[in-house]
């Protein structure tokens, strides 16, 4: 095979670790726990995310109950990445916005509560895939609010979901596991 020159090998890096970033928030925000699985390299990964440090594995297991369980829906907004690679492994470091709606309680509206940080990345080429092998979530600021009103409910949006039937899912014919 004929090697390439390393400037569009630079750039091919570079868009396959943003892809292996972008498909991790995905994988959150539709809570798909195999796609999420697929983003780390394995029983040696690890993830520091706040509240729950664990190898990517029991990371992935944590946090599809978490989601599932606590949250009605959530986003993230990925930002400007800086990568640098050396061969098969490499280093970045992307800043992110997460937004992640919670029920309200018997006398208590929902609440929005909105994360910005950086996922600070160790990340490796196995089998000609990028994974994560080491994460660090770094929270730069936050906040949460109650939703008082939602202006946009009942205008005849389509309603994102987790699951098959998510428009996302099937234009792009995507495998989602809720």
């Amino acid at each position: 095979m004929t090697e390439l020159d390393p400037r569009l090998q630079e750039m091919l890096d570079h868009h396959e670790i943003r892809k292996v970033l972008a498909e991790y928030c995905h994988a959150c925000d539709r809570a798909d726990g195999a796609m999420m699985a697929g983003c780390y390299t394995g029983d040696d990964s690890f993830d520091d995310h706040g509240t729950v440090k664990a190898s990517g594995p029991e990371y992935v297991r944590v946090m599809m109950d978490r989601i599932v369980e606590r949250t009605e829906a959530m986003a993230h907004i990925l930002g400007q990445s800086l990568i640098d690679v050396d061969g098969d492994k490499a280093c970045a470091e992307t800043f992110f916005i997460g937004f992640f709606r919670l029920p309200g309680g018997e006398k208590e509206p929902p609440v929005m509560n909105q994360l910005v940080g950086r996922f600070v990345d160790r990340l490796e080429r196995i089998g000609g895939q990028w994974k994560i092998r080491h994460r660090t979530c770094v929270r730069d600021t936050s906040t949460t609010a109650p939703i008082t009103r939602d202006d946009y409910a009942g205008f005849g949006f389509v309603e994102g979901t987790r699951d098959s039937k998510d428009p996302g899912a099937a234009l792009l014919e995507l495998a989602h596991h809720p």
